[in-house]
């Protein structure tokens, strides 16, 4: 049996060696460095084919909505069973599942009968599989590493985020401009298989759920709604939801136009859309690589208010540029502020939730978090279509600013939280 990792002493230190050194941690590391490798290229090409097949900003913000939906309509279910199941037999199965989905994808390109509506329909069940591993490989961190080492643990899932993003696109961009999206949808089917070999290696006792007290039984609604009495207790994450609604509806409209922005704001192709993600990824492996470094027990909250005035103004900044040079800058530096605002932000919640509530939790609040990025991915595809696409940017970070700094005077719990 494998090890977890070892007790560490009271406050020591944040260790990127010694979380590395966890065998289950670094076999979860692994797996989503290999899937996500593929995820990022996927979604270059995917993208890109919409835009060319249609010529449609609107029909791009239709598949983005429908990879969002699935966070908000099964993310508070996906979460009792994440808590129920054993984790790493669910990510396994999840990767496989996926693996089987993209590779019929890939066939339907090659055939060229992938329809707008066949796109969609896949795109909502990759989000589906997409929900189920986001949610059980966060609340399978504590269960790897000690409690001093989650802001490393975080900061190495982002840093492979981020790293496997820079690769991906960039390379991603260059594939889709070569050879078309059927190549790189047929890598990203082997990613997912490839991850779940790689979860194979790991113990089977590693994110086995907490035993039930002599007596209990599961009951679907009783676990549920205890998930949501401890949201509601908290207010520090009632504070973050409120927050993170307004913020996912404006990067959501960001990004869903990220393909638009380049081609038509930009005038560059499949490349610089590439290129512009991966300034952002390289960005978010500047910030983790810092954050991962920083003690935030007592501070978490000031970074996350202090990521997300630099985002809102970044994307102002964004929305008023038309040369790619200062445009990748801005993209630069936007991927370091989302480090130094959204690592915190997932310790945070990690470290003060007890594990066997942590999928329940996770599972409600991400999906509260993301209740508004459907709309704001509708209302970019919309908004740019009847104004322009810099001027979403701007009203988006201009949004993003005001709530920031409203959440800064009237939010103290998440301004003062500590673990």
């Amino acid at each position: 049996m494998e090890p977890l990792a070892a007790p560490t002493p009271a406050r020591s230190p944040p260790s990127f060696r010694r979380t590395l050194a966890s065998r289950p941690f670094f076999l979860l590391w692994s797996s989503q460095l290999i899937s996500q490798s593929g995820d990022f290229i996927f979604d270059i090409a995917l993208i890109w084919l919409v835009l060319q097949t249609t010529g449609s900003v609107f029909a791009v913000g239709l598949v983005v909505t429908a990879a969002l939906i699935p966070a908000v309509l099964l993310g508070p279910v996906v979460g009792v069973y994440v808590d129920r199941w054993p984790r790493r037999t669910l990510l396994l199965a999840t990767n496989l599942a996926e693996g089987a989905l993209v590779a019929g994808l890939s066939g339907l390109v090659l055939a060229h009968v992938a329809g707008l509506d066949v796109i969609i329909a896949v795109v909502f069940a990759l989000g589906v599989g997409s929900q189920f591993v986001r949610i059980t490989s966060n609340a399978m961190v504590p269960q790897t590493v000690a409690t001093d080492d989650l802001a490393p643990a975080n900061s190495l899932l982002s840093f492979s985020n981020s790293t496997t993003q820079v690769l991906g696109l960039s390379v991603g961009g260059i594939v889709v401009a070569l050879f078309g999206a059927a190549l790189p949808i047929e890598y990203d089917a082997i990613t997912f298989l490839v991850a779940a070999l790689i979860l194979g290696l790991m113990s089977s006792s590693v994110g086995r759920p907490e035993p039930l007290a002599p007596g209990t039984e599961r009951r679907f609604r009783t676990e549920f709604y205890e998930g949501l009495r401890y949201i509601r207790g908290q207010r520090f994450l009632l504070e973050l939801i409120v927050l993170g609604l307004v913020v996912n509806f404006c990067g959501n409209a960001i990004f869903t136009l990220w393909a638009p922005y380049a081609d038509l704001v930009l005038h560059g192709g499949a490349a610089t859309y590439g290129f512009l993600g991966a300034a952002i990824a390289a960005g978010s492996i500047v910030g983790a690589v810092v954050v991962g470094k920083v003690d935030t027990r007592r501070s978490a909250g000031k970074f996350l208010f202090a990521g997300g005035a630099g985002i809102g103004g970044m994307i102002i900044l964004l929305g008023l540029t038309r040369t790619v040079p200062y445009a990748l800058l801005e993209a630069l530096l936007l991927g370091i502020l989302l480090s130094v605002a959204n690592i915190p932000l997932f310790v945070m919640v990690q470290a003060k939730v007890p594990s066997r509530l942590l999928g329940r939790v996770m599972a409600v609040l991400m999906s509260m978090l993301l209740a508004a990025a459907p709309l704001g991915a509708f209302f970019a595809g919309s908004f740019a279509q009847a104004t322009s696409i810099g001027t979403v940017y701007i009203v988006a970070g201009a949004i993003i600013l005001t709530t920031v700094g409203v959440g800064v005077v009237a939010m103290k719990s998440v301004r003062t939280v500590t673990y």
